[in-house]
């Protein structure tokens, strides 16, 4: 075997090895990373959070009294028409679609991280498994 042959049998072999290996992080990257990751919230705190979140939304809206009940009216464009008209709803349906949004703005936060590289997830695809 010649030094040529030799020496790329050699540096295949290292770059083979180096590169199905995956270095071990430190237990100070560890806790780094576990600082860094939200606080788990409370029933209490979750329920503060939203009634906040409706509370926004609410100020986008109208209060109308029809019927005897209270409605939340916005004048806004349906969606294949240019002439705006008046979209009134209950409170309690503006409450569904305020928690509706939260859980849709959440599913899409968690769905976005990248889990490539951990621990072993053939295939590095993101998003899952």
């Amino acid at each position: 075997m010649t030094w040529r042959a030799w020496f790329s049998s050699a540096l295949a072999t290292a770059l083979l090895a180096g590169c199905a290996s995956q270095p071990e992080e430190p237990p100070a990257a560890e806790a780094a990373q576990s600082a860094a990751l939200p606080a788990v919230q409370t029933e209490a705190e979750a329920a503060q959070q939203l009634e906040k979140k409706f509370q926004e939304a609410a100020k986008g809206y109208k209060l109308v009294e029809r019927d005897g009940r209270t409605l939340y009216c916005k004048r806004e464009k349906v969606l294949g028409s240019t002439i705006p008209t008046v979209q009134c709803m209950t409170e309690a349906q503006l409450r569904l679609q305020v928690e509706n949004m939260e859980e849709l703005r959440g599913r899409m936060r968690n769905s976005a991280k990248c889990t490539m590289g951990r621990s072993g997830g053939g295939g590095g695809a993101c998003g899952g498994s």
